[in-house]
């Protein structure tokens, strides 16, 4: 596969990987948000998702395994990654039968009138903390839809764990379990199809080392961070990201 790719073109991939693993690594979440738009630049949205299946899948067994306690903080939300199974597969099968265009703007939607739920307050998120494990698979199904068709599940998690208001190392292990089972799927979903090649494969090993470099890195900064720093800091993340995923519905009319 690299053959199809120039020189430029994949100093350009190399540059999205290492970038956004750093991201990943500073919020425990993030690559796909940021590698997926950007790879898209110099190839199709299915091929940027097919390409970082593997550093995705290094990054988050990377995140999940980092910092102890793994066990508790899998027990409480192990659920969530449950519904993020089903929801990848069928977000998966959406992306290969139809335009995943508009959910791109649906997401983006979402994202903004959580953040604006303080000022708009007939919006009431409330609900997540008087119901966490009933909004937990809504979370988790919602992440899996929307990681499957446009590779951008976070926000959907990261709504739900700010408003739990949980530690920032339980968040980083519960979302990457359920990144780490939402990729699984979507892989196995389009090894079935087909999809998968040799070549592929081949092409993510070095990416998703490329990626663990970046995620170290990432971490080492996150270390520095407060709990409060860290919700605000991820609510800032969520707002660009919004943003982002606007501009990309309109380039895709």
């Amino acid at each position: 596969m690299m053959d199809a790719f120039s020189l430029n073109e994949i100093l350009v991939v190399v540059t999205v990987v290492l970038g956004a693993a750093l991201i990943h690594g500073v919020f425990g979440l993030g690559f796909p948000m940021v590698a997926t738009p950007l790879l898209a630049l110099v190839t199709d949205v299915q091929t940027a998702i097919l390409m970082t299946l593997g550093p995705n899948i290094a990054v988050n067994v990377w995140s999940m395994l980092r910092g102890g306690n793994l066990g508790e903080s899998l027990g409480r939300f192990w659920h969530v990654a449950a519904w993020m199974l089903l929801g990848s597969v069928l977000g998966t099968l959406l992306l290969i039968l139809l335009d995943p265009n508009p959910f791109r703007l649906l997401l983006a939607l979402t994202i903004v009138l959580y953040l604006l739920s303080d000022q708009i307050k007939r919006i009431d998120f409330s609900i997540i903390q008087r119901h966490p494990k009933g909004s937990g698979r809504v979370a988790g199904l919602a992440g899996g839809l929307m990681g499957g068709t446009v590779n951008v599940g976070g926000p959907a998690l990261m709504i739900y764990f700010l408003e739990l208001r949980v530690a920032p190392l339980v968040v980083v292990q519960a979302t990457n379990l359920a990144f780490l089972v939402g990729k699984s799927a979507q892989t196995a979903t389009f090894t079935a199809f087909g999809m998968i090649s040799p070549g592929l494969v081949l092409l993510s090993l070095p990416l998703a080392i490329l990626a663990l470099v970046g995620l170290r890195t990432g971490m080492a900064i996150r270390d520095r961070f407060s709990a409060d720093a860290y919700r605000g800091w991820l609510r800032g993340v969520l707002w660009v990201l919004s943003g982002l995923l606007v501009v990309q519905f309109f380039r895709a009319l």
